[in-house]
């Protein structure tokens, strides 16, 4: 096939749960598929990433769109009924491109990774469009506005409101939509989107050094619970200052000398100020992850807002160790990853599992014990060959369509 790929975000390098999906992707129907890839950057340094991606793909066009740029867009995007967050793409260039593009090659398929990007695509597209939302990102912002105050809920909820239609217009224009959890299809557009299949992550595991003895310099800070993620997405803050302020003290009443390692790069101002709490360490960005969760007695992920699947969760499962998380993410894992997790909402909950793991060495067992059989199954290319008989699927069908119209005129 012959691949006109959309994306909303540079996927190079893929340190980013967006980014890491959409590489996979990549490199995957690289092996067997011609690509052409056209992509937004944050800056000049992000755009370098395409050197990278050159070696799987036969072009790579790459916008910057400087973040000051784009919330401009968003801002003006208020006073339309666009969603703020498909305004932030809008861009007269990236459609002249794209148009180029289709105008000049013979493409087999339009993949739009992200809702964002199918704007650029025309209506009615020319050839099967395939969106992969990733998420229901309506669902998202909507819980962004149970959770604050005015004007920000109200601005929130609006979000939520006009993309959800917004969802549901691409949903029905496409001719397969894709999300990552079967909870995604229900949120999507308001759940009453029509052709919405489930291609789920894939994990990729640490290598064998990762998973070995923590050096020194880890082993000083334990025994500790953590959590890894970018630490100035939202879901995470709100979730780093829920652990840090409710649960984590009720848990040093029993065990005094317990840290909580926050792990992960661009910590907010309000998370690096959970840094004065006693127990909690902001490490910023680290050079492996892996690591920190490999020297962990447990991984938390006390999720109040969340959409999707949580990576940092596959990954700690593969790596045998134990995870409590909220009802919500564990949600979106499958029934026989789910069966190792410990399932908590209120904060006594929340630290009743965790102490459960503490001091039961059965709990932390069966979670090694699950994580070679959770590795096979969670691998990413048991997905991404789903993924490619999908997208075959969508041309083929295409294809026999313009036969049947082309013998009946």
């Amino acid at each position: 096939m012959r691949i006109l790929y959309l994306a909303h975000r540079i996927p190079y390098p893929p340190n980013k749960g967006e980014k890491t999906r959409s590489f996979h992707q990549i490199e995957f129907l690289s092996a067997r598929h011609i690509i052409d890839l056209f992509c937004f950057a944050d800056s000049d340094k992000e755009a370098e990433g395409k050197v990278a991606l050159q070696s799987f793909c036969r072009n790579v066009h790459v916008e910057t769109l400087h973040p000051r740029e784009g919330y401009l867009r968003a801002s003006a995007g208020l006073f339309t009924d666009m969603p703020a967050s498909i305004a932030y793409y809008r861009s007269a260039s990236m459609y002249e491109a794209v148009q180029r593009a289709l105008l000049k090659e013979a493409y087999d398929l339009i993949f739009v990774y992200c809702s964002s990007m199918a704007q650029f695509v025309p209506r009615p597209a020319p050839i099967p469009t395939v969106v992969d939302f990733v998420d229901a990102d309506s669902s998202k912002w909507k819980q962004y506005a149970k959770h604050s105050s005015f004007p920000k809920s109200w601005l929130y909820e609006r979000e939520g409101r006009t993309l959800s239609q917004y969802e549901k217009d691409v949903a029905d224009t496409c001719t397969l939509s894709l999300v990552t959890t079967p909870q995604e299809v229900f949120d999507l557009g308001g759940g009453v989107c029509q052709a919405v299949e489930v291609i789920e992550n894939g994990v990729t595991a640490p290598n064998l050094e990762a998973t070995q003895t923590p050096p020194v310099e880890i082993r000083a800070l334990q025994p500790y619970a953590v959590f890894v993620g970018t630490m100035n997405y939202r879901p995470n803050v709100d979730a780093v200052i829920h652990f840090a302020e409710e649960i984590l003290p009720l848990l040093r009443q029993s065990h005094s000398h317990l840290r909580f390692l926050i792990v992960g790069r661009d910590p907010a101002p309000g998370v690096r100020r959970l840094a004065r709490l006693p127990g909690v360490i902001v490490t910023g960005s680290v050079p492996d992850v892996h690591r920190y969760v490999a020297g962990a007695e447990v991984v938390v992920a006390p999720f109040r807002i969340a959409q999707g699947v949580q990576n940092k969760v596959l990954e700690a499962l593969v790596a045998g160790i134990p995870v409590v998380l909220t009802s919500r993410p564990a949600r979106a894992i499958g029934s026989e990853a789910r069966e190792t997790l410990l399932v908590a909402d209120t904060p006594i909950e929340f630290a009743n599992a965790v102490r459960s793991v503490l001091d039961n060495p059965e709990v932390r067992r069966r979670s090694r014990e699950a994580a070679p059989k959770l590795k096979d199954m969670l691998t990413w290319t048991t997905s991404l060959h789903r993924l490619e008989d999908l997208l075959g699927t969508a041309v083929a069908r295409q294809r026999e369509s313009r036969l049947v119209d082309a013998n009946h005129t």
